[in-house]
This record gives structure tokens, C-alpha cells and sequence, in this order.
């Protein structure tokens, strides 16, 4: 069923695969760059998404999620409105049976890329980004749940959201449990869902 569906994740008259924006009263919330365009739906914020599982504000104000990819391909994107992702396009993942491409490639103009990718697949959940007290050599960085992977991952940005380096954190990876959301805590504390 998911390959007769992919398509969709291309398409502005589906909400399939996409981000969409809405108002306090839960009404799609219009988003100018799809106004007025033929069959678009003018509350999509973003398209082109396989799997979203995780998204949080980053300290940027900017609106980050990560989404799982097939066998490999799993995603961190920052969302911008009117941007399209690629999936089912482009996408650093394969097709699970068969282990073939998916799509045209990993890169596509139009079409963005992700700020960071994973493959062999984490299967990620849970993102939080650290700003607290504890841990202060942390603080602006990202954690992000695996599900598959059995740790939590830290990546290391820079001041414009760059990925600099990424690491499990040992202590967690020690645990081999399968890691569903992680929080910060007002007390400063990270704190994960097995």
C-alpha cells in the first residue's frame, strides 16, 4: 500500500505527506504562497514528507522535525513554509524487500535536502533541544530519540543549525533500550521514554 500512496506526497490537492498550518479554532490556516494556485490546498506549509515522528522549536524560532526513511534516509529538516522535501522523489533511503532505489536520486532542484540524514535507518522519535543548566556544555543542542538505533543521539550545531558532529550518547547506548521521546525537564534534566 505505502508505494501506491507515495505519489501523493508530491501532490498540493492531498495532505498526504505534508505539514499543514492551522488556525487556534483548528481551521487550515492559509499560506500565502498557495493561495490563489490551482488545486493547491492553501493550508500546506511544507510537502514532500515520508514520515514525520518528531518536531520541536528549535532556540532559532524555526520549526524542526525528523521523519523516518525507508531502509536508511531518515531525516532532520527545518521547515519552511513552501518548501517540498522530496519524498517519494529524492530520499537517501531503499526500498525495504528489495533494497533498489527509490525515486530519481538523493538531490533534485526545487526539491530541498535534509539538514541531516541517517542510514543505515535510527528510526527516530522523540527531539528535544537542551537550553538548561545541568548540562552546560550541551545547551543548544539537539537529542534526538532511536527507536532501532537504541540510543540517544546528540548532534552538535552551529550558530546557523549546521550539523558540526553527532554522537550516541554512551550512557544510553550502554542501557539497549529502545528510546520513544526525550524532554527536558524544569530541574535541567534530559528525560527519556523507553
Amino acid at each position: 500500500p505505502e508505494k501506491t500512496m507515495r505519489p501523493e506526497a508530491q501532490v498540493l490537492g492531498s495532505n498526504m505527506g505534508t505539514i499543514m498550518r492551522i488556525s487556534a479554532d483548528g481551521k487550515g490556516a492559509q499560506v500565502k504562497r498557495f493561495v490563489g494556485r490551482a488545486g493547491a490546498l492553501p493550508e500546506i506549509w511544507s510537502w514532500g514528507h515520508r514520515n514525520p515522528q518528531g518536531a520541536t522549536w528549535g532556540p532559532d524560532g524555526r520549526l524542526w522535525l525528523h521523519e523516518h526513511g525507508p531502509q536508511g534516509g531518515d531525516e532532520i529538516n527545518i521547515v519552511r513554509a513552501g518548501n517540498n522535501y522530496g519524498w517519494p522523489v529524492i530520499t537517501y533511503g531503499r526500498n525495504y524487500v528489495t533494497g533498489t532505489r527509490i525515486g530519481e536520486g538523493t538531490e533534485k532542484p526545487g526539491m530541498a535536502q535534509p539538514l541531516w540524514h541517517w542510514t543505515p535507518s535510527i528510526a527516530p522519535s522523540g527531539m528535544a533541544f537542551y537550553d538548561g543548566d545541568r548540562f552546560p556544555d550541551w545547551r543548544g543542542q539537539v537529542f534526538v530519540g532511536a527507536l532501532a538505533g537504541r540510543t540517544l543521539w546528540r548532534l552538535q550545531l552551529d550558530a546557523a543549525g549546521n550539523v558540526l558532529a553527532r554522537e550516541p550518547v554512551p550512557e544510553v547506548q550502554a542501557l539497549g533500550q529502545r528510546i520513544r521521546d526525550v524532554r527536558q525537564g524544569p530541574d535541567g534534566a534530559l528525560y527519556l521514554l523507553v
